[in-house]
């Protein structure tokens, strides 16, 4: 990302010393940010000046022509003209080689202007994962040390951070592992973790960040089981892996349980959620080559807003003989977008209390900001987010304001960033009349005098507009 706002200012100056100078400059910036493959992302190229308008601006991603969705022609103090073109692209993870071009030709021109910037600078694929094993022979015993590798395929850019976890606590952390450049562009890694096989078995997840973006994991368990001659005890190598992002309440995720080194083809998965079987599960067992059974199940679980604190039991049997037994918390999968709202009192006679409620939210961590006129407050109390009954968050900041001598309406807004999904903010009108219910009154009780607080309420009409006034006016000058 700062490559890219570098190259943006470069190319701004570039053109500014151009305009200055009157000779004719190209720029071409993209957006700040990285993005993942199948979202569109916009381009812009400026060129100028010339003595006339008669020129022609061409887009290429890679070695073909992309069609441009808008032009823009400005003409200066001096009869000069400038145009500007944007062009949207959609990436794909293949786009990492290619670059956007923008070329502009005019008479005066003795060859065109070309700008070339490289997608790779706005492009992040996020990696695929999976655990394996790798051991001497088909069964292994207790205490035997088994190395783990995790690997990550497909990714850009290289730079990410791996964690190793067993049962949910941290192992190894590696900042920067050792990458390989693939073909396409992208990179892939292979990391080694040496685990200990015990009696009753351990979840072993590699955890995989790159810069802010949401983890992406895969989990791995062994488990003892008895051994056929019955001397001592050995365990088949298992994982249980879920989906790579969180889901939303109204959806359903995939669970698969895969296993290997089984004696015979009597293997039976059973999938339950609050005690109840599970109705979308699909086992299959298959010869491996070596006189032992694979075994494959896969699980459609819905999920729902109060399953931040439910489980998936993953049962599985080896003729009539429990193999496994395991929980599987389903907070891990799970994303409940909060409810904001804003909400106003008055404090005294020149101060007003505004507070933001957000409500109903998993996982805990949230960035809540207040702002005024595209501003952000300084100086908000946020208070620390409770746990619901049903596992969820909830949270409250409130914010003090002086409106002596306030003429006008003013319009704040709390906005909410959650995981990594669209920011939801709530807009509050804050009028003269807001203050002016403000009146003491003595408790009836030993208690400490209370206020009353009256809510100033406008118009549903009123407050939408205001409110799509402001939100055009940020998000303008944010561009």
């Amino acid at each position: 990302m700062a490559a890219t706002r570098g190259q943006t200012l470069g190319s701004l100056l570039t053109l500014l010393l151009g305009l200055t100078a009157g000779k004719p400059f190209i720029s071409l910036t993209g957006p700040s940010q990285r993005t993942t493959p199948g979202n569109p992302v916009p381009f812009n190229c400026t060129a100028g000046p010339f003595s006339s308008w008669d020129f022609n601006v061409t887009w290429m991603k890679g070695r073909d022509e992309h069609p441009a969705s808008a032009q823009h022609i400005v003409t200066n103090d001096k009869g000069n003209y400038s145009v500007t073109s944007k062009v949207w692209v959609t990436l794909a993870r293949q786009d990492i080689l290619l670059g956007i071009t923008c070329e502009v030709t005019h008479r005066e021109l003795e060859e065109p202007l070309r700008k070339t910037m490289n997608l790779s600078q706005v492009l992040q694929v996020v990696p695929t994962l999976k655990i394996t094993t790798k051991t001497s022979g088909i069964h292994i015993h207790v205490h035997q040390r088994v190395n783990l590798t995790c690997h990550a395929g497909h990714f850009y850019p290289s730079h990410l951070r791996l964690t190793w976890m067993e049962n949910r606590h941290k192992v190894q952390t590696v900042e920067s592992p050792q990458v390989t450049r693939n073909p396409d562009g992208t990179y892939s890694l292979e990391h080694t973790w040496q685990a200990e096989a015990t009696l009753e078995g351990s979840e072993f997840a590699c955890w995989v960040v790159q810069d802010e973006q949401p983890p992406v994991q895969a989990n791995i368990t062994l488990q003892a089981q008895g051994s056929r001659s019955g001397k001592g005890r050995s365990i088949h190598p298992s994982s249980l892996q879920g989906p790579l992002q969180r889901s939303e309440p109204g959806t359903s995720i995939q669970l698969t349980y895969m296993s290997s080194g089984f004696p015979s083809r009597h293997v039976t998965v059973t999938w339950l959620k609050k005690n109840r079987e599970l109705p979308k599960q699909q086992t299959h067992v298959h010869a491996s080559g070596d006189d032992t059974y694979n075994v494959t199940s896969r699980v459609l679980v819905p999920l729902l807003a109060d399953d931040v604190l439910s489980v998936v039991q993953c049962h599985v049997s080896h003729k009539s003989m429990l193999v496994l037994h395991k929980n599987i918390s389903l907070d891990q999968y799970l994303l409940v977008p909060p409810t904001v709202t804003a909400s106003q009192a008055s404090f005294s006679v020149d101060l007003v209390a505004i507070t933001c409620h957000v409500q109903r939210f998993y996982p805990q961590s949230v960035h809540l900001t207040w702002t005024e006129n595209c501003h952000t407050f300084e100086g908000a109390e946020q208070l620390t987010s409770k746990q619901n009954s049903d596992g969820t968050y909830t949270l409250e900041s409130s914010h003090l304001v002086n409106v002596s001598g306030q003429e006008s309406e003013r319009v704040l807004t709390c906005k909410v960033q959650h995981e990594a999904q669209p920011p939801i903010q709530a807009n509050l009108i804050l009028s003269r009349a807001a203050h002016s219910t403000y009146k003491p009154m003595e408790s009836l009780g030993p208690q400490m005098p209370v206020l009353i607080f009256v809510a100033f309420l406008l118009g549903f009409k009123v407050l939408l507009v205001m409110s799509f006034i402001v939100t055009y006016i940020c998000r303008r000058r944010n561009l």
